[in-house]
């Protein structure tokens, strides 16, 4: 690993040992490197502030689970993935996501997601206009966060049902006749129109 991502990591330890005690609001950068062992300087020279490091931790440890769990074939298989990944990281999501000031995590998750799914609409529909697409990513962000976000902020208990479990959630091939504007009002969830 380059020395430079074994610093951020690093920071980010920092940060997470820091979490479970303290709310992320109440944390300095001051804190993280005292914690870290490091100075201010070496934090600044990798991340703009705290939550950037926030941001930073996420689409880092994200984008590796899912692509190691292939989460991206399905939206059902991302929301379980997305949900296993925040379960391993529990204390420090639970954490991070109550924070909903500038430079969310929130934000950045949605915006995270959005690209995803814009991603997914150019591969379906590849005439797609860049509005229509943005419009498409941010509809199917906000239903996932929609779904994710209420379990978070309420602890992730292991007694409930996790979200994944109880949404009847589109197959790829739902999505796809919903971006193409052919799914009827009779369609059923989890069967395609004949």
């Amino acid at each position: 690993m380059p020395r430079s991502n074994q610093t951020k990591r690093l920071l980010a330890q920092s940060l997470m040992d820091l979490m479970t005690t303290t709310p992320l609001e109440k944390i300095s950068v001051n804190d993280i490197v005292d914690h870290a062992g490091v100075g201010r300087n070496t934090f600044y020279y990798h991340f703009e502030d705290k939550y950037d490091l926030v941001n930073w931790y996420f689409q880092s440890g994200v984008t590796q689970f899912l692509v190691e769990r292939s989460a991206y074939a399905s939206w059902n298989a991302l929301l379980e993935a997305v949900e296993d990944y925040l379960l391993e990281n529990k204390v420090f999501y639970c954490n991070a996501l109550a924070y909903t000031g500038q430079n969310s995590l929130q934000q950045y998750i949605f915006d995270y997601l959005s690209s995803i799914f814009m991603q997914r609409a150019k591969e379906l529909r590849p005439g797609i206009g860049a509005d229509e697409n943005l419009l498409v990513g941010r509809f199917f962000a906000g239903a996932l966060m929609g779904i994710l976000q209420p379990w978070v902020l309420g602890g992730m208990k292991t007694n409930t049902t996790r979200p994944s479990q109880t949404v009847p959630l589109l197959s790829v091939g739902e999505l796809e006749l919903i971006l193409c504007g052919e799914l009827g009002e009779t369609h059923e969830p989890g069967k395609l129109p004949q």
